[in-house]
């Protein structure tokens, strides 16, 4: 968590979703695309909606398309999303999440895919 804390020192806030991924946008008949579910919206680093597509696409694809600072801070953003479950469903009382946030972070962890799902 430090290193999570340390990372936001220098960086400019800018309009975050907080929950960034293709499960939040959506598509009309016309193809034009729109982002919902803006409940986790905040002013914060920008790699934390770069985060999320690490895990979708891969922290090689990402990069194609963010600076590689930003890709940095969003791979130790990556890494302690199952955490932030975690943390969230212990004051939710929710111990099943819990249970299943800490597992999955497990797992990543012994896999070597905490930072980037395609380094395994």
């Amino acid at each position: 968590m430090r290193e999570v804390l340390s990372l936001e020192e220098g960086v400019s806030p800018s309009l975050v979703h907080g929950d960034f991924g293709p499960h939040n946008i959506l598509w009309d008949e016309s193809g034009a695309p729109g982002l919902i579910d803006f409940d986790n919206a905040c002013a914060a680093d920008p790699a934390i909606d770069v985060a999320p597509l690490i895990g979708f696409y891969g922290a090689c694809k990402v990069g194609e398309i963010v600076d590689a600072d930003v890709l940095a801070r969003a791979k130790v953003y990556r890494a302690s999303l199952p955490l932030q479950v975690a943390a969230g469903a212990a004051l939710g009382a929710d111990r099943k999440l819990q249970s299943h946030a800490l597992s999955n972070f497990a797992r990543r962890l012994e896999a070597g895919s905490l930072h980037d799902p395609a380094a395994t």
